[in-house]
């Protein structure tokens, strides 16, 4: 094994523990700001396996991640959807990348959505469609890694709710806390 190809699946190992510890976080800026931690150590990732076009889409979400975790303006969202059809297009291959794009578009979206509940929520179909991607794609490591994300999602949002009723948090309190004006 090549300390390139070593290097590259340690650095999978670190996006794929930070995308575990974003549904950890309980504020819509929280949980995006870690998600483009993951997206920029998948960034390294597919560089180092000689994968540029790949590593360009996930830089690109890195972006809109990061853009995302400041500000729901709908603009930013529209200019990384059309970033992301364009890249779709530039590199289709077969009609199972439809899949992929959904989940992308969807994963857009949601990153610019203003509640922490709905940005789970899309996240964890994302994670279902990009589960179904990666086995009809024959990654059952990968589709495993979806099936991961959803349980960490479910979790997050099990302990998030759980805290704030075990604590007699208000709903403003909470709007508040999916706002990302508390962490």
């Amino acid at each position: 094994m090549s300390t390139t190809f070593f290097l590259s699946q340690c650095l999978a190992a670190l996006a794929f523990a930070a995308g575990i510890a974003a549904y950890q976080g309980r504020t819509r800026a929280s949980i995006l700001g870690r998600w483009a931690l993951a997206a920029a150590l998948n960034t390294a990732h597919f560089l180092l396996l000689g994968l540029p076009g790949v590593a360009t889409i996930t830089f690109i979400t890195c972006l809109r991640f990061l853009a995302a975790s400041r500000t729901s303006d709908r603009r930013m969202m529209w200019i990384f959807m059309a970033l992301a059809v364009v890249g779709f297009l530039a590199t289709y291959t077969r009609p199972l990348g439809f899949i992929a794009l959904a989940s992308t578009l969807l994963g857009t979206w949601a990153s610019f959505q203003p509640r922490a509940n709905t940005v789970r929520i899309a996240f964890a179909v994302c994670a279902t469609l990009w589960g179904i991607h990666n086995a009809l794609a024959g990654s059952p490591v990968g589709a495993l890694m979806e099936v991961a994300f959803l349980a960490s999602n479910a979790y997050g949002w099990w302990r998030s709710r759980g805290v704030a009723a075990a604590s007699g948090v208000t709903r403003g309190t909470a709007r508040a806390l999916d706002h990302g004006t508390h962490e």
